[in-house]
C-alpha cells in the first residue's frame, strides 16, 4: 500500500501515498432502493445442506462454492438491515422498519452463529487446506478471533439488547417539556438568563435522565450477563474486543492520565480566554447544507480525484439525508448500503459545516472500502480519523466560509477537538467504572458522572450523559473519539509546518479501510503512537504556543 518514507524536518516519517484502488459502486439512487426482507429460512437451509456435504467425502467444489453463496447472501440481509436502519432513522414514527430492523439484527446474530458452526467443520475435515487457500489466512485468523464474541447462548440477550436500543431512540427523540410560569416549554424555548428557565432547564433533565437512565440500567445487566455467558470476566473486555481494538482497557486508563496531565489545564484556559468570544459568535447562516460547496471546492484544488468522486458519486446518487424533520434521529453518521455509503445529519442538532466535513471523512472511508464481508471489521479508532483529521484539513477553506469569522472558528474547532478528547476519556472511564459495579442505583450512576466530569472539566455533568447515544448502541465508542482526536491534531501540527506532509499523511490514512489495527495503520501512515508516545504533550504545547 505505502510507497518509500520520507523524514520531515521536524522528524516525520511520512510515506510517499500510493493511488488509491477504488472498489466498484452501483449505479442505483437512494430512493431506487427497495427493501425486501431476505429468506433467513433459505439461508438456513443452505448452511444445513453444506453441514451434511462437510462429512461426506468428494464434496469440495461444491462446499467451496456453496459457502461463497452463503457469503453472498449475508451481504444481502446485511445491506438489507442497513437500508432498514436508514429509513427507519428517517422517520422514527414508522413501525415496520423498526421492527425489520430489529427483525434482521437478532437474524444476523443467529446467523453468526450458525456461520461459526459451519466454518469449524469445514477447518475439521479433509476439506480444511483447501478452504483455507481459497479464503485466505486472514479470513480464517479473523473468524478465531471473532467466534469467541458469539455464541447460542445470548442469541436471547442479543435480541432483549436490540429492543432496547430501539426503545432508546424512540424515547431520546421525545420533546421534554417544562412548566415555566404556567406555560409548556422545550429546551429550545428556554432563556438561560432567567433563573426560572435554568431550573426548567434541570427539571427536563432530570426527566429525560429517569427515562433513559432507566433504559441503560436494563442495558448494563443485559451486557454483563452476555460478557459472562461469553467467558469474560468483565463486559468492558468483551466490548474492547468486539470494537476490534489493538489496545487494552489499561491503555486507555494511562492515555487518560496523560490528558488529565496536559488537555484538562490546556481546555480550560483556552475557555478562559476564548469563551466570551465563542458565545458571541454568531454564523447561523452558514448552514451543513451551505458546507457542499465549499467542500466540493476544496477537494478539486488539493485532494485525491478519488475523493472527488465519492463527492459526485453521493450527489448523484442522492445518498444522504440531511434534514431537520421531528420524526428523524438525533444523530449524525455514516454508514454503508451494501457498497454505497450513506450520509446522515439531522440539522436540528448539528448547524454548522464542519458536521459534513466529519461525516464526509466517514463517507469517503465507506466509499474506498466497498463492500463487505461477513467478518470483516472497520477499526473505530482510524474511522474517526478520517472524519475529525479531514475537519482539521478544512481549515484552509476558512477564510472563503467564514470571513473575519475564520480564525475564531478554527479556534472553536480546536476548542471542541480538544472537548472530544475530554469527552472521550470521561465517558470511557465512567463506563468502565459502572460496569465494574453493574448493580448500583441511577442516582449513583449520575453522582458518578458528575465526579468524573468534574475532574476532567472543572465542574460537574450528571444528567446529560444520557443523550449520548453511543452509551446504548455501541459500547466504549468513546474512547475512539479521544485517540483520534489526538492523531488527528497530530496531523494539523504536521500542516502548521508543512501543508503537502499533511495531507500527504491524510492520505495514507484514509486507504486504511478494512481488517486494519489501529496501531499498524499510525506507524504506516506516519503518526505517533498515542500511549507510548509524547504526542499528547506535544499537540498541548503546540495548540498552547499559538492560541494561548
Amino acid at each position: 500500500m505505502l510507497g518509500l518514507t520520507g523524514c520531515t524536518t521536524d522528524g516525520y516519517n511520512i510515506p510517499q501515498p500510493q493511488a488509491e484502488v477504488v472498489p466498484e459502486h452501483s449505479d442505483l439512487n437512494f430512493e431506487d432502493m427497495s427493501y425486501e426482507r431476505p429468506d433467513i429460512d433459505a439461508i438456513n437451509q443452505k448452511i444445513n445442506d453444506l453441514l451434511a456435504k462437510v462429512v461426506l467425502e468428494g464434496n469440495q467444489e461444491e462446499i467451496l462454492k456453496g459457502y461463497d453463496e452463503i457469503l453472498n447472501d449475508l451481504k444481502e440481509v446485511d445491506q438489507m438491515e442497513s437500508l432498514a436502519s436508514i429509513k427507519n432513522n428517517i422517520d422514527l414514527s414508522d413501525s415496520y422498519y423498526e421492527e425489520e430492523y430489529q427483525f434482521l439484527t437478532s437474524a444476523f446474530v443467529k446467523l453468526d452463529n450458525r456461520m461459526n458452526e459451519l466454518t469449524e467443520a469445514i477447518l475439521t475435515t479433509s476439506y480444511k487446506d483447501a478452504f483455507v487457500k481459497k479464503m485466505g489466512e486472514d479470513f480464517i485468523e479473523r473468524y478465531e478471533k471473532n467466534k469467541k464474541l458469539n455464541s447460542p447462548e445470548i442469541e436471547e440477550l442479543s435480541e432483549q439488547e436490540t429492543a432496547l436500543i430501539n426503545e432508546y431512540s424512540k424515547t431520546a427523540a421525545k420533546e421534554y417539556t417544562t412548566m415555566i410560569n404556567g406555560q409548556s416549554k422545550t429546551i429550545d424555548d428556554l432563556d438561560f438568563n432567567k433563573q426560572e428557565d435554568i431550573d426548567g432547564y434541570y427539571d427536563i433533565y432530570e426527566q429525560k435522565n429517569k427515562e433513559l437512565g432507566t433504559i441503560y440500567k436494563k442495558l448494563v445487566s443485559i451486557r454483563v450477563e452476555i460478557a459472562k455467558k461469553l467467558g469474560y470476566e468483565n463486559y468492558t473486555d468483551y466490548a474492547y474486543d468486539l470494537l476490534g481494538r489493538d489496545f487494552s482497557k489499561e491503555d486507555a486508563e494511562k492515555f487518560e492520565e496523560a490528558v488529565l496531565e496536559y488537555v484538562a489545564p490546556l481546555a480550560a484556559k483556552m475557555d478562559t480566554k476564548y469563551q466570551e468570544k465563542l458565545q458571541k459568535l454568531d454564523t447561523s447562516e452558514i448552514t451543513v447544507e451551505s458546507g457542499f460547496s465549499y467542500l466540493k471546492t476544496a477537494l478539486k484544488q488539493e485532494f485525491p480525484k478519488a475523493m472527488q468522486d465519492a463527492y459526485d458519486y453521493m450527489q448523484k446518487h442522492h445518498l444522504y439525508q440531511i434534514d431537520d424533520d421531528s420524526n428523524m434521529l438525533h444523530a449524525g453518521y455514516t454508514t454503508i448500503i451494501g457498497n454505497e455509503p450513506f450520509l446522515f445529519i439531522n440539522t436540528s442538532d448539528y448547524k454548522d459545516p464542519s458536521t459534513l466535513f466529519h461525516e464526509f471523512g466517514h463517507y469517503y472511508n465507506f466509499y474506498l472500502m466497498g463492500g463487505t464481508s461477513w467478518n470483516d471489521g472497520n477499526n473505530l479508532d482510524i474511522a474517526e480519523i478520517h472524519s475529525q483529521a479531514f475537519e482539521l484539513l478544512m481549515f484552509e477553506y476558512y477564510d472563503e466560509i467564514y470571513g473575519s469569522d475564520a480564525k475564531l472558528m478554527e479556534i472553536k474547532v480546536i476548542n471542541d477537538m480538544l472537548n472530544s478528547i475530554l469527552q472521550g476519556c470521561i465517558e470511557d472511564e465512567f463506563q468502565r467504572k459502572v460496569f465494574e459495579n453493574p448493580d448500583i442505583s441511577l442516582e449513583e450512576m449520575n453522582t458518578l458522572h458528575g465526579q468524573i466530569y468534574q475532574k476532567y472539566m472543572g465542574y460537574p455533568l450528571e444528567y446529560e450523559w444520557v443523550d449520548i447515544h453511543h452509551h446504548f448502541e455501541t459500547p466504549f465508542y468513546y474512547i475512539s473519539y479521544a485517540t483520534s482526536a489526538v492523531s488527528s491534531l497530530e496531523l494539523w501540527l504536521v500542516g502548521t509546518k508543512n501543508r503537502e506532509d499533511a495531507l500527504n499523511a491524510y492520505r495514507n490514512m484514509t486507504q486504511n479501510t478494512l481488517n486494519v489495527d489501529y496501531l499498524d495503520a499510525l506507524k504506516d501512515s506516519g503518526f505517533s503512537n498515542p500511549f507510548t508516545s509524547k504526542v499528547i504533550k506535544n499537540i498541548s504545547s503546540e495548540i498552547k504556543r499559538e492560541f494561548l
